[in-house]
């Protein structure tokens, strides 16, 4: 009987010594792993704070498609204040006008037309009723054009000199950009309207 008791504690100390020295191996690893961090300039790549970035980027994303496009026509007023970036859609993304929808507008009355071109340009020819403005000197026409848009819902129409010619494009964006919810661009322009004998006015009234 005596000799049954005294065989237990002997049998557990082999397995406390090996856990003491698996703990010391750990602790001397972990030791080493930080020294050779601190002064090698590569490092040892700690699996931990990996796991942490690849984690916070998994949920920027989720927050991203959840939240949809957080472009200018989504983002909050308190954001908007914060980052306000310049309206920069492409020709592509414009709503644009054929030749016909264009005179189908015109005949109608109901939108105002403004022409992107120099003034020199729109007092050789224009379509009869649109305003000057010209898209490169923006901040000079903007006050005297601008009063004259009073609703920002109506319908507005740049034109320039046609396909190859992006001044109704960058109009039609800082309209935008002033708050016209309503802008399109007629794609032909100056160009097509001319060769298909519609009306035009000369002169720097419109």
């Amino acid at each position: 009987m005596n000799s049954k008791r005294s065989a237990s504690p002997a049998s557990s100390i082999p397995w406390k010594k090996s856990l003491l020295e698996a703990w010391n191996l750990f602790v001397f690893a972990a030791f080493f792993a930080v020294l050779f961090n601190t002064f090698y300039s590569d490092g040892i790549p700690l699996k931990v704070e990996q796991t942490k970035s690849y984690h916070l980027q998994d949920l920027l994303k989720k927050n991203q498609t959840s939240s949809g496009y957080a472009g200018w026509k989504t983002v909050s007023s308190k954001s908007a204040s914060v980052s306000a970036t310049p309206t920069n859609l492409a020709l592509d993304q414009m709503p644009r006008l054929s030749l016909l929808g264009a005179k189908s507008r015109f005949d109608q009355k109901s939108s105002i037309f403004l022409d992107a071109r120099s003034p020199e340009e729109y007092a050789e020819g224009h379509i009869p009723g649109a305003l000057e403005f010209y898209a490169d000197d923006f901040e000079k026409f903007a006050p005297l054009v601008l009063p004259q848009l009073k609703d920002k819902n109506q319908e507005l129409i740049a034109y320039c000199h046609g396909s190859s010619c992006e001044l109704s494009l960058h109009l039609a964006n800082a309209l935008i950009d002033q708050g016209y919810t309503n802008v399109k661009v007629f794609f032909g322009g100056w160009p097509e309207w001319k060769k298909a004998n519609y009306p035009i006015n000369k002169g720097d009234q419109p």
